[in-house]
Formats: structure tokens, C-alpha cells, sequence
């Protein structure tokens, strides 16, 4: 489905499905912001930085976008991802486990580029994923 998605958050996915870093920074405005469940994050380096890790510990990681609806300058995607635990991952050594995330983004698009981004995701079905 991500064929179906402005390009900025077609990007957006390739940098988590390609491992591909380069796209971050065209997708995502220099100005961007960003609130994943309880945590802010807020520009762009930052941002960058929680991709690292996420890449780092989840190397395969792939999101598959089941559902997207644009109206105005928003964009909503529901998504499925799923990885394989083989790096450090926040203090948590590599447990080798097949994991799946669901969630949901919104994504405020302006002039081609991310400018914010609302995610919300099961963190707490991540951990007993990882701990069982």
C-alpha cells in the first residue's frame, strides 16, 4: 500500500524497510517534531537517532501499511511490523526472537516533507514479546 502514500511517507517507511538513512532526511522537514506514545521527540537529529537504535536492534525490520486515508495535510497509517531481535535494543541484549508491532501513525505533511508525526504503538506487547 505505500505505493498509494505521498512520498514523504512512502520515505518514511523505506528508511525502516531499506535500512536506508539517506531517506530521513529528505522525508523529514529540518523543522520536524515528533510524539511517539509518551515521548517527544523533538527535531529531526533526534529522531534520526531512535532510528539508529530501532535499526540496530531490529536489522530486518519490515512495515507492512495495511490502511492510509489522507485528508488535508494528514495522513493516518495502520501498520503492522515485524523483525527479528538481534541487537541491543534500549539495554536489552539480543534475545534472537521473532517479534510483531502494530500501530498507528499520522503524519502532518508540508511542502514534500514530514513536518510532525503522532505514533502510537504496543510497547508492552514488544516486551513480553521479547521476554517470553
Amino acid at each position: 500500500m505505500t505505493d498509494a502514500l505521498p512520498d514523504a511517507v512512502s520515505k518514511f517507511y523505506q528508511v525502516y524497510n531499506d535500512g536506508n538513512l539517506e531517506l530521513w532526511e529528505e522525508a523529514m522537514s529540518p523543522s520536524y517534531t515528533g510524539h511517539v506514545n509518551r515521548q517527544e521527540v523533538p527535531n529531526r537529529e533526534t529522531g534520526k537517532g531512535f532510528i539508529e537504535s530501532l535499526l540496530e536492534a531490529f536489522p530486518n525490520i519490515n512495515y507492512n501499511v495495511h490502511d492510509a486515508l489522507t485528508e488535508g495535510d494528514k495522513v493516518v497509517t495502520r501498520w503492522t511490523a515485524t523483525a527479528t531481535h538481534t541487537g541491543n535494543l534500549f539495554g536489552m541484549p539480543p534475545t534472537n526472537k521473532d517479534v510483531t508491532m502494530m500501530g498507528i501513525t499520522i503524519f502532518r505533511v508540508e511542502d514534500g516533507q514530514i513536518q510532525e508525526l503522532w505514533d502510537v504503538w504496543d510497547q508492552a506487547g514488544l516486551i513480553e514479546q521479547l521476554s517470553n
